[in-house]
C-alpha cells in the first residue's frame, strides 16, 4: 500500500512554503506555523539540500530556498528521496514468484501511481 510518511509530508510542506517565497525562509518559522518539530524539519531540509533541491544562506536574513525553479522539481523525485520506493512488497521483488495471482495488477498500480505523481512538481503545491 502507498502511505505518505510523516517525513515526506513535512518535506512537501517545506517545499510548498519555499515555492511561495522570493527570499530564504527559516525552518523554525515553517515548523512553528505548521506545529511540527523544528529539529525534524531541519534534518529533512538538510537532506533536500544534499540532493540539490534546496540551497541555504546563513545570517540574519538566512534560511532555505529552492535550488531550482518549482516546476523543475518533480514530486516523485522528492518522495523517493525522502521515503525510498513508493510501493514496496514481495510482489515487486525480481526473484519473487507470485502465488496470489495479483502480482501483475500490483505492478500496474505502482506504474500508474508513479506516472501520475511523476507529472506533478513543486509548482503544483504552490497553487494550493
Amino acid at each position: 500500500m502507498f502511505r505518505l510518511s510523516q517525513k515526506a509530508d513535512y518535506g512537501l510542506i517545506l517545499l510548498s512554503r519555499l515555492s511561495k517565497s522570493k527570499t530564504p525562509v527559516s525552518v523554525a518559522q515553517v515548523a512553528k506555523k505548521n506545529e511540527i518539530s523544528s529539529k525534524f524539519l531541519s534534518q529533512i531540509a538538510s537532506e533536500l539540500k544534499r540532493a540539490g533541491i534546496l540551497k541555504s544562506r546563513e545570517g540574519v536574513n538566512g534560511g532555505y530556498s529552492l535550488a531550482k525553479k518549482p516546476n523543475e522539481i518533480k514530486l516523485l523525485d522528492v518522495l523517493k528521496l525522502l521515503d525510498g520506493e513508493l510501493v514496496e512488497g514481495k510482489c515487486f521483488e525480481d526473484d519473487h514468484e507470485c502465488n496470489c495471482g495479483a502480482g501483475d495488477m500490483w505492478k500496474d498500480v505502482k506504474k500508474q501511481l508513479e506516472a501520475t505523481i511523476g507529472k506533478k512538481t513543486v509548482a503544483d503545491l504552490a497553487v494550493r
